[in-house]
């Protein structure tokens, strides 16, 4: 499964084009959007530079989208409503609840490293257009719902506790993702690479604080990397614990 939206929208395009010329070229002008969005920004980025991804005249442009503002909203609205809530083929419940978290996070940090452009403009946008911060509010809080009914699946509990916790630790995943990836913070990276710890070592790491927040009961399954057991052992060698398999 791709972690990459760009590709995900060539990967469409290309297996199941529309069958209507005029759809054929709003979905091209879609994908240079987002291609542009990547590697300029929304504030620098022209119409210009979507019409020469495309290969289109700028007047085609304007046949389907109003303006640059327009064409960032359906392509940022698409990535949060539809690629973002694409998910790992689920397991029949094998997974232990740190193997899904696990999971999660990974996938999540490898998301945000291949479309860190996008990430960028998600932000920059949503200071510009409340109604669009408002719908990534509202897709953080689907997210944070199926996190806490996952819980009260587990553990038996109301979710109210549940839900403010995973507020918490999901904010607290937003500015990691923020400072290691969208912007990256210099200190955070010589810190990592001090500690041997790549983007999946990040995210096993955070999963570990996941688990003793949600489900403190249990132990993380399986073998951890070299960073993150060390990581563990800081964290509460006592309380957590690690099992092999």
């Amino acid at each position: 499964m791709t972690v990459s939206y760009i590709e995900y929208l060539e990967s469409a395009y290309r297996d199941d084009p529309p069958k209507q010329k005029g759809q054929r070229t709003r979905e091209r002008i879609k994908i240079a959007t987002a291609k542009a969005l990547e590697r300029k920004g929304y504030h620098a980025m022209r119409v210009t530079d979507v019409t020469e991804i495309a290969e289109i005249a700028e007047g085609s442009f304007y046949i389907y989208f109003k303006d640059k503002t327009e064409v960032t909203l359906t392509v940022l609205t698409d990535l949060l409503n539809n690629f973002f809530k694409l998910e790992a083929p689920r397991d029949g419940g094998s997974r232990s609840a740190f193997q899904s978290i696990q999971l999660a996070n990974r996938r999540w940090i490898a998301v945000c490293r291949a479309n860190a452009g996008l990430m960028r403009c998600i932000l920059q946008v949503g200071d510009e257009a409340p109604e669009f911060s408002r719908l990534s509010q509202a897709a953080n809080s689907t997210w944070y719902r199926r996190i806490a009914e996952g819980v009260r699946r587990r553990r038996g509990e109301e979710t109210g506790n549940a839900m403010l916790a995973a507020y918490f630790l999901g904010g607290m995943m937003d500015e990691l993702v923020r400072r290691l990836v969208i912007y990256p913070d210099p200190e955070l990276h010589e810190l990592l690479t001090g500690l041997g710890m790549d983007d999946d070592a990040v995210a096993d790491a955070v999963s570990l604080i996941w688990l003793r927040v949600l489900h403190p009961d249990q132990a993380p399954r399986g073998a951890l990397p070299e960073a993150v057991t060390r990581f563990a052992d800081w964290l509460a060698p006592a309380a957590i614990g690690r099992n092999p398999s």
